[in-house]
């Protein structure tokens, strides 16, 4: 918790001119059966989304999508000092599972780095690239239906942001635990959908601040709401899990932290900004809330203009998780 509650030192004398070189705007399906409806895409507003049980994650996945969750990815390895997990898995981890792999970024970059690893990442839409390492797999699938793999049998699980995604927590948490092999590790990298500033910057007078609020009133009655790392704790001990190790870092919005590293990672996420306020905002605005296409991107245009001020000192938390399946649990 103590990375999180340092304060971020504001840079009072870069101006935005200079800041220009920072900010610049094997394939197995066994558990579901592909037909081409898979890939018949549902088009909204100018977004692809999935067709894969339509409906069920509220964000698209199209290009700019696909781009922007690879930025996440860099940012994740900006914050982790290019480590992939903190989870203590070992040098020789035998099957590592990524749920909700997205364009499968993660788990190619596993592949890579543990050669002796089978790993297998799932997804909702088929958008991952078709060359991959010999020891990398990918299939579409539901992580919160039933899955189908041996029991006892992943060195590691691995669950990055799906806040938003998932409706029940605590089942996917106790499915995942049924799947992890004794004395393996499961992983979240998460966030809330809140940001926040030590000096008042951020306030409820900002376009960035309505977003915010209603993305989590949106999602939340699409039945799949943000806020559930300040309860992931107790889901991991009452499914069984020990050892639980917690965490949390700010990432800043923008290029307003003096620190270089932080003002490298805000300005990455200030790139990842550019298109994620439409991504989470503009289908769930207008299917949710009943807005107007113009009402909701009023609001995700507003909430751009806001992170790019300089004098919003804003920052998000995220939150990082991992623990141990006991020895015993055989």
């Amino acid at each position: 918790m103590a990375a999180a509650e340092q304060q971020i030192e504001i840079d009072e004398e870069t101006t935005d001119d200079s800041e220009s070189s920072l900010y610049q705007s094997g394939s197995e399906y066994s558990t579901a059966s592909l037909s081409s409806s898979i890939y018949d895409y549902r088009y909204e507003n100018g977004r692809r989304y999935h067709a894969y049980k339509d409906g069920q994650y509220a964000f698209p996945n199209d290009e700019r999508e696909q781009n922007r969750l690879d930025i996440i990815h860099h940012v994740y390895l900006l914050m982790l000092d290019d480590r992939l997990h903190l989870a203590p898995i070992g040098e020789n981890p035998q099957r590592i599972l990524d749920v909700g792999t997205g364009t499968g970024i993660w788990a190619i970059d596993m592949g890579e780095r543990y050669p002796s690893a089978e790993v297998l990442g799932t997804d909702l839409s088929p958008i991952q690239p078709s060359w991959v390492p010999p020891n990398v797999q990918f299939q579409i699938d539901d992580a919160e239906g039933d899955w189908t793999w041996a029991k006892d049998s992943f060195d590691l699980i691995h669950i990055r942001h799906l806040t938003g995604a998932i409706q029940d927590w605590p089942a996917l948490v106790k499915q995942a635990y049924q799947y992890v092999k004794p004395g393996g590790y499961i992983e979240f990298g998460e966030y809330e959908m809140d940001l926040y500033s030590d000096d008042g910057t951020f306030h409820s007078g900002l376009y960035l601040w309505k977003f915010y609020d209603l993305v989590k009133k949106a999602a939340k009655k699409h039945g799949r709401e943000f806020n559930v790392t300040t309860r992931l704790k107790g889901m991991l001990e009452e499914a069984g899990f020990v050892d639980i190790h917690y965490e949390t870092m700010k990432l800043p919005l923008g290029t307003w932290p003096a620190d270089k590293k932080q003002k490298e990672k805000g300005a990455y996420l200030l790139l990842n900004a550019e298109t994620a306020f439409d991504a989470f905002g503009t289908g769930l605005f207008t299917r949710e809330l009943g807005m107007s296409v113009d009402e909701a991107r009023e609001i995700v245009e507003g909430a751009g203009r806001d992170s790019k001020n300089r004098k919003i000192h804003s920052y998000n938390v995220q939150h990082l998780f991992y623990a141990r399946k006991p020895l015993e649990d055989c």
